[in-house]
Parts: C-alpha cells; sequence; structure tokens
C-alpha cells in the first residue's frame, strides 16, 4: 500500500511541482559543486515517501459484525475495497454505497448476502439476501407477515425480528392464518390463526375454553380453510356438596343435566334442590344432598388365656410352647345412613361370636440337673442358674432417707444377706444362692425390683459396702428344695 521509488539517472529539480524554490540553494553550489544534483533527487524521494504517507488513510471496516482497522489510498468506498482486496457478492449490502466518498469516520459495513430456504405453506423458494432480521427478509422475497401468521426460524418459533446470533437465518417457515368466523352468544366476529386445530386458533387467540363449554364443531377440529365456529359459553354454577361449595360451569337448561354435564351426576338416593327436573336458577346455585346407606361388619377380637403345664423332659427356666392358641372373633353387624356425609342414622342388625378364643398353652420345664461349678471360693454344687440385674443396699443405703437394719425374715443386715421381690421370697425364703464376686447369700429379705428385670439385691453392713448395678448370673445351691417349694416359672 505504500509507494517506492528508484532513482535512476539524473532526476527534474520539481518533477510533482511540490518542491519550494531552489534559490536558497545558491550559496551552497559553490560549496557542493557537483553534488547538488544527488541532493535533489535524495530531497524529491523523501518528498515523495511524505506525500505517500500523508495520503494514507484509517478505515474499520465491518464485515458481519466483525471490526478490522485497515489504511488506504482510495478516495471512495469501492475503491478502498478494492484496494484492500475485499471481493463483493452482488447481492452484498454496503454502507455507505461503493461510488460514495469514504466517510470522515472512517467506517465501512458490509453484510454479506446468504442463502435462504423459505417455506411457505410447503412451497419451498431460495433467495440470496444480507438480510438478518427474519421480516426483513421475507419483506426482501415480496412477503408480508400478516395477523395470526405463524413462522419458524431455523426450526423455532419466531415474532419475525432479530435471531439470538444476529446473523442471517438459514430456513424460514411461514403458515398462512386461516380466517374463523365465531358466533358468540348471538355476535359474530372474525379470527385469523395458523394453528392446526380449532382449540388452538381460540387459545391464540385469548379465548379460554372451560369444562362445559359448547363448541360446534368440536377442539380438535381441523382448520383447512375458512371456519364457521359456533360457541356456548357454560354457566357458572355454584354447586353445595359434601359441606363445601364447588364452582362449575355447564350449558344445560334444566338442574339434571348441568349437573350430568359438570360430572356431578346424582346416584341411588341423592336428590338436589332445585330438582333435577327444575331449569337452573339464574344465580347458578344448586344444592346436592348425597344420600348413603351402607352395612358395616364390625370385628371385635377376643383375647385368650395363657396356661402353663409341666414338661417333665424339659429342664427347669425353659419353655416350649405346647399351643399357640388363638384370638376369638366377635361380630357384629351395623346399618348407617349417611346425608350428606354426616351420620343420620346407625342400628345394629345382630350381634354373635363368629369363633371362640382358643387358650395358649406354654410348657415348662421340671427336670433338675446338678452341676458344678469352680469358684475363686472352690467349688460349687447348684441346681438353677438364672440372670439377674444385681445391686447392692445395707443399713443406710436403702433409698430412703433414714437407717434401717432390720430384715422381713428377722435378724439383721449384713453381708450374706441377699434380698428378692414378695412374689419370689414366699417360695424361695432361707434358699443359699452364689453370685460372682459377691459370694454365698441367703435369701432373707425382701425388695420393690426392678420392673421387667430379674432382680436380686445384695446385703452388706455400712463398713463393707460395695456398690453393684450390672448384669450378673445368680447360681442356686444344692440342696434341691421340696418340689413343692420351687418357683417354677419365674416372672
Amino acid at each position: 500500500t505504500g509507494w517506492a521509488l528508484v532513482a535512476v539517472g539524473p532526476i527534474p529539480a520539481d518533477p510533482f511541482g511540490i518542491l519550494p524554490s531552489m534559490t536558497w540553494f545558491a550559496p551552497m553550489r559553490s560549496a557542493v559543486g557537483r553534488r547538488l544534483p544527488l541532493l535533489a533527487g535524495a530531497m524529491a524521494v523523501v518528498g515523495l515517501a511524505l506525500i505517500a504517507v500523508a495520503t494514507r488513510r484509517p478505515v474499520t471496516i465491518v464485515i458481519d459484525g466483525v471490526s478490522t482497522l485497515r489504511h488506504v489510498h482510495a478516495p471512495t468506498v469501492g475503491l478502498a475495497l478494492h484496494e484492500l482486496g475485499i471481493r463483493l457478492d452482488p447481492s452484498d449490502r454496503v454502507r455507505p454505497q461503493l461510488r460514495a466518498d469514504l466517510p470522515a469516520g472512517g467506517v465501512v459495513e458490509i453484510q454479506r448476502a446468504r442463502d435462504v430456504v423459505l417455506d411457505v405453506d410447503g412451497k419451498m423458494t431460495l433467495v440470496r439476501t444480507p438480510e438478518a432480521i427474519p421480516a426483513n427478509v421475507l419483506s426482501f422475497a415480496g412477503l408480508q407477515l400478516y395477523p395470526g401468521d405463524r413462522l419458524w426460524v431455523d426450526g423455532l418459533p419466531s415474532d419475525g425480528s432479530a435471531t439470538a446470533s444476529g446473523r442471517t437465518p438459514q430456513r424460514i417457515r411461514l403458515e398462512r392464518a386461516i380466517t374463523v368466523s365465531l358466533v358468540d352468544r348471538g355476535a359474530r366476529r372474525g379470527l385469523a390463526s395458523a394453528a392446526p386445530t380449532l382449540g388452538e386458533a381460540l387459545w391464540e387467540s385469548g379465548i379460554r375454553l372451560r369444562d362445559g363449554d359448547e363448541l360446534t364443531p368440536g377442539v380438535g377440529a381441523p382448520l383447512g380453510g375458512p371456519t364457521d365456529v359456533t360457541f356456548t359459553p357454560a354457566q357458572r354454577l355454584e354447586v353445595e356438596i359434601d359441606e363445601r361449595s364447588l364452582v362449575t360451569y355447564a350449558s344445560s337448561a334444566t338442574v339434571g343435566e348441568a349437573l350430568a354435564r359438570a360430572g356431578l351426576g346424582l346416584v341411588g338416593l341423592d336428590f338436589a334442590l332445585p330438582a333435577l327436573d327444575q331449569p337452573v336458577p339464574p344465580n347458578g346455585k344448586i344444592s346436592v344432598v348425597r344420600v348413603v346407606e351402607e352395612v358395616e361388619m364390625i370385628q371385635e377380637s377376643i383375647p385368650f388365656t395363657s396356661t402353663f403345664e409341666p414338661v417333665e423332659d424339659l429342664e427347669i427356666d425353659r419353655q416350649q410352647l405346647v399351643d399357640p392358641g388363638e384370638l376369638g372373633i366377635r361380630a357384629e353387624r351395623i346399618r348407617i345412613r349417611r346425608e350428606n356425609g354426616e351420620e343420620v342414622a346407625r342400628y345394629s342388625e345382630g350381634e354373635w361370636v363368629a369363633l371362640e378364643p382358643r387358650p395358649r398353652v406354654m410348657g415348662y420345664g421340671k427336670k433338675i440337673v446338678i452341676r458344678t461349678l469352680n469358684t475363686p471360693e472352690g467349688p460349687i454344687e447348684y441346681w438353677r442358674a438364672v440372670p439377674m440385674y444385681a445391686t447392692s443396699y445395707s443399713p443406710c443405703r436403702l433409698g430412703v432417707d433414714y437407717c434401717n437394719a432390720n430384715l422381713a425374715s428377722g435378724g439383721t443386715l449384713q453381708r450374706g444377706i441377699v434380698a428378692v421381690v414378695l412374689r419370689w421370697y414366699r417360695s424361695m425364703r432361707g434358699m443359699h444362692v452364689y453370685v460372682p464376686g459377691y459370694g454365698v447369700g441367703r435369701i432373707a429379705d425382701t425388695g420393690g425390683g426392678i420392673p421387667g428385670r430379674f432382680w436380686i439385691d445384695l446385703g452388706y453392713s455400712d463398713d463393707d459396702y460395695v456398690s453393684w448395678h450390672y448384669w450378673t448370673t445368680v447360681y442356686f445351691l444344692t440342696p434341691v428344695p421340696p418340689e413343692g417349694l420351687i418357683q417354677w416359672v419365674l416372672d
């Protein structure tokens, strides 16, 4: 884009008429002599270079929104683009025009033309246009958008405004609207829509259909051409039913038809106010009385009792289920009448025992096995071993605000005395037991126990008291007491 000059031979003193007068060189001629032609030529070259630089102008080229800063010598837009090697399509849009002088601001905008496929009601055409706004593309092709038309740009619904990318679309589909003549309560009005069905066309026009509206033809009717439609909107109904107010819509002459169209048909003993054969009241208020009669079968369980029976070959403190028992059933038939969900009558039609209960039978062991156990105190012989929760007490550690050393069996509380609950004490009084970590004790006192646990309280004097609060195994020592004194089932 610059200038290049090569001096070959002598150069005229002022070839372009731009050099100043040479008279100021006169005093130098005597000094420089033959060097004057060379000096004049060099100055000419420098002058031409300065002219070339001075005539370059910056220009911003914007192609499809992308800006580039360039420099040109050309005076017009067309020559500048030619100088820059920018080729144009005949359909491209250039601002300013090609013949216009290069603008003072130095900005040239180019909108490249592109091919756009137009699909108008199934008919395909191809246009080449620099327009980026779909509506302008259609206008470029001689097409105009009308109310109700449907437009898709590159597969997406559009209102004809600029695309998201701001670039020329590739495909535009246009569906022309069809005229619909709508008669609404005797008044006629026209609608325009490109929707495929009548229901969608009414929706686009702001007509919201409700259950109960009458439409002829139906909402699913296709729109293939101008269509006459009769629309009868439903009347607002306020139905009192089941102690609540239900708002619905129906277009019917009688109460029965209105309720049926609203999906509130009466069944059985139901009745309505006004009656079903009466006209729908002007205020649309209808009361429905729901009448229900039903028979309810009530079943009540009769609990069974539990019994125990001995099992001779089963070891003591073990149980086995002999008979699981069975609950009895008492049945009663009740007839109930309800109106509007409220019970108005109830009476019994009979009661009977459908199934007698059968008691559960648990077998308890009566077999006693003598065993031995090595302890720090020496071997012991026992006939029963029971897991128990052990606590300890002393005369002044009874859980009350006073001290008492007296035992239920008489005597004084000290180490070696143990207590159990009263129901055990009655059969176990005087028996000897061994508790690991405590030693041998004699059952000679009673206590309150701990609900839900087998319990033993280990006695001490106040001087040698040791606190117990954990599970252990209590061994009942031989000799085995008489059968009549053994509590076979512990509870």
